[in-house]
């Protein structure tokens, strides 16, 4: 593992032997000397490029219970024992929070779920390090659920009734639901919200989930493996909630994704760090429903850009 002052000590040789070059060179060199449109100098930017941050910025979406959020500050406290500089978590309200937040650059490194992360990818230039999910082979699904002691047996005993997506920027709360519902009531997208009663999102799967589990709403989409998980946190019982229906495989899984611009050298320890981290840390994973971050390329999110571009729905108009 590469060491911090390692690290420093080899960035300050290296400005030193730039401004020992600089100094030999002519007026009219138009390398190093030049100056682009943010005032920095060809030489200044390289160095920007290749120095690792003094504090790294982990994004992370709150749970009701407060679990994911101690989760995400353990896994924040030995990334940064891990890579020898300090971590810190940005807790964010929402995806967009997020999306915008490492366009701004306030933060470095968060997980986006399918949907979320080629949004990141078209608007704030995310860069895929691993994928959160069971493995290859393991897709997972978004289910359509009501309360337990609901007369409805399929979505089209809903109509009439309140429905919940997750997030806007949701694949499994709010994308593939909706194409599922499209699919099985032969409606439009824009038809959904007349076919309900009302139509809103929650904020979050566990926001919906307990919605259903105290009937509080008629119907709610969410991840199949979210019932588990959130019952697990003592939130509902998986008595509560009954799936009615199911979406098609979502390949893909959490992605783990890094803000561009960031040191080649950090991201390759980053990914290191995350491939391995289900090791010896198995509840950080079992709290968020997976089995651990794998290996995966940008490709794999293709069916996720697929299903949007079928349901025309572009980033702004998911956002919005």
């Amino acid at each position: 593992m590469l060491k911090k002052t390692g690290v420093h000590m080899a960035l300050v040789i290296t400005a030193l032997m730039l401004v020992l070059a600089g100094c030999g060179q002519k007026s009219n060199d138009t390398d190093n000397g030049s100056v682009s449109a943010d005032g920095k100098t060809n030489a200044e930017e390289a160095s920007a490029s290749t120095k690792w941050p003094e504090v790294l910025r982990i994004g992370s979406l709150p749970m009701e219970d407060g679990e994911s959020s101690r989760n995400a500050d353990q896994f924040a406290k030995d990334l940064g024992e891990y890579l020898g500089i300090k971590v810190e978590t940005f807790e964010g309200e929402d995806y967009n929070m997020m999306i915008e937040a490492m366009r701004s650059k306030k933060i470095d490194v968060t997980t986006f779920g399918p949907f979320g992360y080629i949004i990141a990818v078209e608007r704030s230039g995310a860069k895929l390090l691993a994928a959160m999910n069971n493995g290859p082979g393991t897709e997972g699904t978004s289910v359509i659920v009501v309360p337990k002691d609901s007369p409805a047996q399929t979505v089209e005993d809903l109509k009439g009734k309140s429905f919940l997506f997750a997030d806007p920027a949701s694949t499994t709360g709010h994308l593939y639901p909706r194409a599922t519902l499209m699919k099985k009531l032969g409606i439009t997208k824009d038809e959904i919200e007349t076919y309900f009663s009302s139509v809103s999102f929650s904020g979050g799967h566990d926001k919906s989930l307990l919605a259903i589990a105290n009937g509080d709403a008629d119907g709610a989409a969410t991840c199949s493996q979210c019932i588990k998980m959130i019952a697990d946190a003592g939130l509902i019982k998986e008595e509560d909630v009954r799936v009615i229906a199911e979406s098609d495989p979502i390949a893909g899984g959490g992605a783990l994704s890094y803000r561009d611009g960031l040191p080649e050298d950090l991201v390759e320890k980053m990914r290191e760090f995350a491939l391995g981290y289900s090791k010896e840390h198995q509840e950080y994973f079992k709290a968020m429903g997976a089995a651990g971050f794998f290996p995966a390329e940008d490709s794999e999110f293709d069916g996720v850009r697929e299903v949007a571009k079928l349901l025309e729905m572009s980033p702004e108009e998911m956002l919005k």
